[in-house]
């Protein structure tokens, strides 16, 4: 993933750090990620969200979802993901969320769209800052004029009368997005799904957090503690 981290750089410097990496898993998996969000997922679980005239459904509770739950837990969880992202953001001790907070599938039917906003920062259930977030689209042949892109912003379109688009990416199949989470920003949206014959926008979400956090004063960190603080820690094995 290093290989983007001149356009992270670049796209931070502007307000709206990102990159986009295409066929992010092999096409098989990401197909089966397709098949699990529109048919997979117990009906049960899905919720509907609208505000300020957005609209899009959701479903996080992957553990009823194999394919979704594994990629989730051997891959975008992983301690090599979170190593992978803090070499690409500087970002110091990312930590993934098990609790998949506002993260998991997302499906857009046309005419949904979202609406210029920030996303929330503080995840109360983990007591932890959200700093980046990552979305894998998952609409097998997905055309640019189907629409459904997420779109940066110069400036919050709700204070800024001349605030405008600064650059949108289509969400084609297979495609990761990352972003950072910003002090209130980045802003963004998803532009109107007009894709034909009730082809829905899908994609898989993730979100990970940093602490800013400190040691308790009267409960210091220490190592464990025996009778003795001598003690040795050698290889079992030569190499």
């Amino acid at each position: 993933m290093l290989w983007k981290r001149k356009q992270w750089n670049d796209t931070l410097e502007k307000g709206y750090p990102h990159i986009v990496i295409d066929n992010f898993l092999d096409e098989e998996t990401a197909l089966k990620l397709y098949d699990e969000c529109i048919d997979g997922a117990p009906r049960g679980g899905w919720t509907n969200f609208t505000r300020a005239g957005s609209n899009m459904e959701e479903y996080n509770d992957l553990v009823y979802c194999e394919k979704g739950h594994k990629i989730t837990y051997d891959l975008m969880h992983s301690g090599e993901m979170c190593y992978e992202l803090e070499q690409l953001t500087d970002m110091v001790g990312l930590m993934p969320d098990p609790h998949l907070v506002g993260a998991g599938y997302s499906r857009f039917k046309p005419g949904s769209d979202l609406k210029p906003h920030y996303d929330f920062n503080w995840n109360d259930r983990l007591k932890l800052h959200r700093r980046l977030s990552c979305f894998l689209y998952l609409t097998p042949n997905w055309k640019e004029e189907y629409g459904g892109h997420i779109q940066f912003w110069d400036g919050n379109p709700n204070e800024k009368k001349n605030a405008k688009i600064a650059t949108e990416i289509a969400p084609m199949f297979n495609r990761l997005v990352i972003f950072g989470n910003l002090v209130k920003g980045p802003v963004h949206s998803v532009r109107p799904v007009k894709a034909p014959n009730e082809l829905q926008r899908t994609s898989i979400r993730w979100f990970y957090y940093q602490s800013n956090s400190t040691y308790n004063t009267d409960d210091p960190p220490h190592r464990s503690i025996y009778k003795t603080n001598e003690y040795t820690h050698t290889k079992l094995y030569d190499e």
